[in-house]
């Protein structure tokens, strides 16, 4: 108490405290450091204010002295007596400090149990040497690093670094130091793990890191985001350029960054996410709100970013941005621009690129948009199909072609080589088609590529689409209960003399159930010429895909399929003409067998009577080729057919495939050919029990019967003596040899 008390008696005498300083300073020079020293002669120097506050006194009652001195000086009696204060200031600290560092010498602790000083720290953190700010920065995360071991005793100390240090630390994160930018990164995400406090921080933790992200902007009425607005501005005046989000759809685009490394950005991006997560771990999702905008504009530029691991940390960040139900209305503000700003990266060469893509693309469509009752992004389903009106022609297509191109990239993915990718693929649409709420103007968009999916090579891709059109046939049955109820009370649930179990293609192992046929026979009129019109396509594994399609619609739509046969017997005809031509070429496609397929399930659902009008003209009127294709189509049809079906038009049918114009000397070579083989198949449903059943069918007409076997045999063995072909040979002895026992079989029951 005497040293205070003679303190404040000098600071009231004539010399303003000096002969009190001189004192200080002399006594115990021998403790007091050089660099106390030297920081005593620049403040001398310089007359600089110093803030006693930064520094720690060694009791009590100085700090208590000294605030009354400064509280006297603030009457601005003496600028002198300021000067003199600041410096006793100074000498206070360095004999408190230096003798604090004497008593330690002499228990010499470890170096990680020294207490760090962080305002020396956050002194050297602004230095002008970039030596000493990368050595102070290092030394601060190794001891960041310690602390976190034992988070929950340290989060004092943690966050007194945070308080002490972070404004320095996020100036950094622009330094023209890779390693001090580096560095900085690994001590703010430490920070931000350490469940410490941060609203004080986030007004200037923020913009730091916006700012190493290229700027950009976003259109709302358009709904992209722009990078160039310039370009933008010229687009929606009607200038000769493309939409921006499209750019990188079709060829490589270039982009700038602010930060040159790579892995720097990657760990941008992590921070952001230890931040998102430290926030939301908390549940104080309301304090990054007034940021959400920010967050989302710096992230989104990152999808163009050239480094692949950068767009997979931004696509998985921005997917649990749009999540986060906190931030609905601003996810319900972006959702369509992020969608369209992602489909680029559908078509990314990498893998785990495409998967993340469909992440953040999955997340974007499906935000609530309450109050339409819709899905705020479902606007980018147009864009992901590549739909494109057929009266809208962009501007920058009469000067560049390139723009007139549209791509279906679901097309792509539904294809991809990649079944991770596939699987990914039907799992997003499966989302989409039971989740979003404006579903109904988009399932005749996405059913089809589900139901493709039915076809994959892969098990667990094709389960995964049989369970999605499960669930969706639920959905249906629980919207239209109605229906669903009317329908099995009064039994109206397809024809009892068909096995609709029986006969399925893979991987089908039962009928499907009534609200998944209902759900797609309902979806199945807008695309269902569209898929037979693929059959005639150049590309034979369009022709095949559109063939393992009808296949699976021919399961679901079973006896409904006679809506557009007309249609659908002239498309097959045309493709059949087609692979028979090129059946050799294209041998390992097989599509000709998956279109004869098709024909058989189709034939265990139609009624002969419906399509022996339809190809009955056609096989004796038309081309050779043609004639071709509809004999061949006739034989797969009676193939399929159960024998019940058959037989009250079995004669029709033998006096039609036995025609001259199908098996005559004047018939084509190849339409003979098939025309036997069609005679030939006809015969051979008439093995074992089918006999007794066709005689007991014709039982009150068995002259026509026998005539009508009496004109095939005339017609085979004419044939017979006219060809001499051996395939041609063979086969009509084994018809012959065939409708030999049956006209027995028919003579003995007259």
């Amino acid at each position: 108490m005497t040293d205070i008390d003679a303190i404040w008696s000098s600071l009231k005498s004539e010399d303003n405290g000096n002969s009190i300083l001189q004192n200080l300073s002399t006594r115990k020079s021998k403790g007091v450091s050089s660099k106390r020293k030297q920081q005593i002669i620049a403040i001398k120097q310089q007359k600089q204010s110093f803030d006693i506050d930064s520094f720690t006194s060694s009791s009590q009652e100085v700090g208590a002295a000294t605030t009354t001195a400064i509280e006297y000086v603030q009457t601005k009696e003496c600028e002198a007596l300021t000067d003199n204060l600041c410096e006793l200031a100074v000498v206070f600290s360095a004999l408190d400090h230096d003798s604090d560092d004497e008593e330690d010498e002499e228990t010499q602790p470890s170096p990680d149990k020294q207490p760090l000083r962080t305002q020396r720290l956050a002194s050297a953190l602004k230095s002008n040497d970039i030596a000493s700010q990368i050595e102070s920065v290092s030394k601060l995360n190794n001891a960041i690093k310690s602390l976190l071991h034992n988070c929950n005793d340290n989060k004092q100390q943690l966050q007194a670094i945070m308080d002490t240090c972070g404004k320095a630390l996020f100036q950094l994160l622009g330094h023209k130091s890779e390693q001090c930018r580096r560095l900085s990164l690994e001590c703010i995400q430490s920070l931000l793990l350490a469940n410490i406090d941060l609203a004080r921080h986030l007004p200037y933790l923020i913009p730091s890191i916006v700012a190493r992200y290229t700027p950009c902007a976003y259109d709302k009425e358009m709904e992209v985001f722009v990078q160039n607005q310039q370009v933008h501005d010229f687009f929606k005046r009607g200038g000769a350029s493309n939409r921006q989000d499209r750019d990188g759809l079709i060829g490589q685009v270039t982009f700038n960054v602010l930060e040159p490394n790579e892995d720097l950005r990657l760990a941008l991006c992590h921070t952001i996410k230890c931040l998102v997560d430290s926030i939301m771990r908390v549940n104080a999702a309301g304090i990054l709100e007034p940021y959400y905008s920010e967050l989302i504009m710096a992230l989104q530029t990152s999808l163009k970013d050239p480094f692949p691991e950068v767009k997979i940390a931004a696509s998985h960040l921005l997917a649990e941005l749009l999540r986060i139900p906190q931030f609905e209305l601003g996810a319900k503000y972006f959702a369509t621009g992020l969608a369209r700003a992602v489909l680029p990266n559908c078509r990314n060469r990498n893998t785990a690129v495409v998967v993340a893509a469909m992440d953040l693309l999955e997340a974007s469509i499906v935000v609530p948009d309450r109050a339409k009752r819709k899905g705020a992004g479902s606007a980018a389903i147009a864009d992901l199909v590549g739909f494109k009106a057929d009266n809208a022609i962009p501007i920058a297509a009469f000067y560049d072609s390139q723009y007139a191109v549209s791509v279906n990239i679901l097309a792509e993915l539904s294809s991809h080589k990649n079944p991770r990718v596939r699987l990914r693929c039907c799992k997003m649409l499966q989302s989409l088609l039971i989740n979003l709420p404006d579903r109904y103007d988009h399932e005749q968009r996405l059913l089809p590529y589900v139901l493709l999916f039915i076809n994959d090579n892969v098990t667990e891709v094709t389960n995964a689409a049989l369970e999605c059109i499960d669930k969706c046939g639920e959905q249906y049955e629980r919207d239209h209960s109605d229906e669903i109820i009317e329908r099995r009370q009064f039994g109206v649930d397809g024809d009892d003399t068909i096995d609709y179990n029986e006969g399925l293609p893979t991987p089908f192992t039962c009928r499907p159930s009534l609200g998944a046929r209902l759900f797609v026979r309902n979806n199945t009129s807008r695309f269902f010429l569209t898929v037979l019109g693929e059959l005639t396509n150049w590309r034979a594994e369009t022709r095949l895909r559109s063939a393992e399609l009808l296949l699976i619609l021919a399961v679901f739509c079973e006896e409904h399929l006679t809506k557009d046969l007309h249609r659908t017997l002239n498309n097959f005809a045309k493709a059949i003409d087609i692979e028979l031509s090129s059946h050799h070429e294209h041998e390992h496609l097989k599509v000709f067998d998956q279109i004869e397929q098709v024909l058989c399930l189709m034939a265990k659902f139609v009624d002969p009577a419906t399509y022996l009008r339809l190809v009955r003209p056609r096989m004796t009127e038309d081309s050779f080729h043609m004639q071709r294709s509809f004999v061949v189509i006739l034989s797969s049809l009676i193939k399929g057919a159960s024998f019940h079906r058959l037989c009250p038009h079995w004669i029709e049918l033998l006096s039609l495939v036995s025609s001259p114009k199908c098996i005559g000397a004047f018939a084509g070579s190849k339409v003979r050919l098939e025309g036997l083989k069609a005679l030939r198949r006809l015969c051979h449903r008439t093995d074992g029990n089918n006999v007794k059943a066709l005689v007991a069918c014709f039982k009150n007409s068995s002259n026509d019967l026998s005539q009508a076997l009496s004109t095939c045999v005339d017609a085979l063995e004419e044939l017979k003596i006219d060809s001499e072909e051996e395939n041609v040979l063979a086969l009509s002895q084994e018809c012959l040899d065939r409708l030999y026992v049956l006209s027995k079989v028919v003579t003995s029951s007259i």
